[in-house]
């Protein structure tokens, strides 16, 4: 995974003729604790591109649903856990505050006994009615959309309510 080529790709989502964009962020080294500043840029990025003046892209992400149990439970699999966690929550909330469309991002499921997801990291966007790698990217919009593969990352999977909120007992007292 080469650093400068994921955020070089990452920005052209932000050109003016990118009419949709498919970031594919599957791969184990996502997940890694030293991945935080590239996972920070590319996230940067895809917020820069849907705040877009004119007609922001229609973005569709695809992240791991859950880590295989191949991580396990050393300590550089407890380090990727936090960092998955981290990761996913901050999502989810980023999607939850920003006064644009976010991007769909949907969580590939993997089952237990695989090792990786089977669909490779990339980005494409759609330009001018074509994608740029046409074959890959429709085949990864299919098994996207395929039912039972993913889920959508929302912000109900994580808890943004904070001490103060409705869903603290001391406010009803």
């Amino acid at each position: 995974m080469d650093d400068g080529q994921w955020v070089t790709a990452v920005s052209r989502i932000g050109d003016p003729g990118v009419r949709a964009a498919l970031v594919v962020q599957c791969g184990l080294d996502w997940v890694r604790p030293h991945r935080l500043g590239l996972r920070n840029a590319v996230d940067e990025a895809l917020i820069d591109a849907q705040s877009r003046a004119d007609a922001a892209p229609q973005i569709t992400r695809v992240l791991l649903h859950n880590l295989p149990a191949a991580v396990g439970d050393g300590p550089e699999g407890k380090a990727m856990a936090r960092s998955f966690a981290e990761w996913n929550h901050r999502l989810a909330a980023y999607a939850a505050l920003l006064s644009v469309p976010p991007p769909r991002v949907e969580r590939l499921i993997i089952e237990g006994g695989e090792a990786g997801a089977s669909l490779p990291d990339m980005v494409d966007v759609l330009v001018d009615g074509c994608w740029s790698d046409a074959p890959r990217t429709e085949t990864v919009l299919r098994i996207v959309s395929s039912p039972g593969v993913t889920t959508p990352l929302t912000s109900y999977d994580v808890n943004l309510d904070g001490p103060f909120s409705d869903a603290d007992p001391s406010v009803h007292m």
